[in-house]
């Protein structure tokens, strides 16, 4: 090819994809009535609200139009906030809050935003992860009933089930679906001496429960096929039986690799490893580079287990179908119920 044809055609295209970069925001609560939206890709913006996640653009409030990257909007806690960040050359996108404003909430955060690989968005206020939902008060619990969720998929033990019962079993609501199955052990975590150590063992650990919860899972896939969300998935910390839920779901809805991981890398900002160094009195000697590994969420653990899946099944997808009931049909019920 004439190399200057090459270049003429380069220069063509580049504001096409200067045109075509992503427009992201993120939304952050700064206080009962204060929320601060940042965003990228765009230097000027109009920012628009509603309590309803799937508004269309002219059911919306208008709030700002501004230039920059960040501001502060005023709004409340309840009824939940959805935002539109709208540039001017039409490009939009939708966001809330990442993690819910829960006075007694654990971990308890939309999967919501989440880009799949054709650019489309995981729909807010659809999904939902959670770590154990015992201490929420009666506030949080009328907040979530506000919500709409009307499952809660548990993937603790019995044994967890019964010292931290979940309150949505006596308040009403949403249901609590749950499955039996054996614990699984921390000891041999305990006498790991090495990060490398703890990163392999946990991976492994992660790829064990692809069996243990296969009920869970099942059900899981399931109910969010038929629609039966807003739904809310919990295990204890939020963090490793959910966080591999998460992944298998987001990943089933093309959302690349790189965020799967760094969604489930999100627990240990949201909730430091040191909140749970009470909590296990059996890992005070262990060594802080292991201790890190088994109370965080860090993104090797995560990225060796899928690496697993891929080589054993085929990835998470095909997992799912050969493990978890998952139909080509439902793969396809699922991307047009929660991708906008």
């Amino acid at each position: 090819m004439d190399r200057r044809l090459f270049l003429a055609g380069a220069l063509a295209l580049a504001p096409t994809a200067r045109a075509a970069a992503p427009l992201d925001a993120q939304a952050t609560r700064l206080g009962p009535s204060s929320v601060r939206l940042a965003w990228t890709g765009a230097g000027a913006v109009s920012i628009l609200a509603s309590d309803d996640p799937e508004a269309p653009r002219s059911a919306m409030r208008p709030l700002k139009t501004l230039a920059g990257a960040m501001t502060q909007v005023t709004t409340p806690i309840s009824p939940r906030p959805y935002f539109l960040v709208r540039a001017a050359d039409g490009r939009q996108t939708r966001v809330a809050e990442r993690l819910l404003p829960l006075t007694g909430g654990r971990n308890f955060r939309d999967l919501g935003g989440w880009r799949s690989v054709d650019g489309r968005q995981v729909k807010w206020g659809r999904i939902y992860r959670s770590g154990v939902m015992t201490d929420l008060t009666m506030a949080d619990i009328t907040y979530l009933q506000d919500l709409g969720v009307t499952v809660i998929c548990d993937l603790r033990n019995p044994q967890e089930r019964a010292t931290e019962p979940s309150p949505f079993l006596k308040a009403g609501g949403p249901r609590v679906a749950a499955f039996d199955y054996e614990t699984v052990s921390l000891a041999p975590f305990v006498a790991m001496t090495t990060r490398e150590q703890a990163i392999q063992g946990f991976a492994d650990a992660y790829v064990a429960l692809l069996d243990h919860l296969a009920p869970n899972f099942t059900d899981l896939f399931a109910r969010l096929a038929d629609d039966a969300g807003p739904l809310a998935m919990n295990c204890s910390a939020g963090k490793d039986r959910t966080g591999l839920a998460s992944a298998l779901v987001l990943s089933t809805l093309g959302v690349s690799r790189a965020t799967v991981i760094a969604d489930y890398a999100l627990s240990q900002t949201y909730v430091p490893p040191t909140h749970y160094a009470s909590q296990f009195p059996a890992f005070a000697k262990t060594p802080s580079a292991v201790t890190k590994v088994i109370l965080g969420s860090d993104p090797e653990v995560m990225r060796r287990a899928l690496a697993v899946i891929d080589t054993r099944w085929g990835g998470p997808s095909a997992l799912a179908k050969t493990r978890y009931g998952l139909t080509d049909a439902m793969r396809q019920e699922l991307r047009r119920l929660y991708l906008s």
